[in-house]
């Protein structure tokens, strides 16, 4: 991923923008040395998120569905045994 120094990102941040919006390609902004900030597109940023959300869901779910599966006893003792002890 590419890089670039906040002091060359205020020299030329119209160029900047056009390049990071059109190549679809996250920008890291560096200050004195050290990452501070990714500038992306706004479409990927929006489809980022909803990837996020997702995953987030489906951990979710799979949690609760689980501790539905211990509480009907549908799943093998053991395996609900260890279950609870990572849960």
């Amino acid at each position: 991923m590419k890089e670039i120094n906040v002091v060359e990102l205020r020299k030329k941040f119209g160029e900047v923008l056009d390049e990071v919006r059109y190549k679809k390609e996250p920008l890291i902004i560096k200050k004195n040395g050290r990452q501070i900030v990714v500038l992306m597109d706004i479409a990927l940023f929006r489809a980022s998120q909803e990837n996020f959300q997702e995953e987030a869901f489906i951990e979710e779910y799979s949690d609760e569905r689980v501790q539905e599966f211990i509480r009907e006893d549908k799943i093998d003792p053991l395996v609900a045994t260890r279950l609870r002890k990572t849960s």
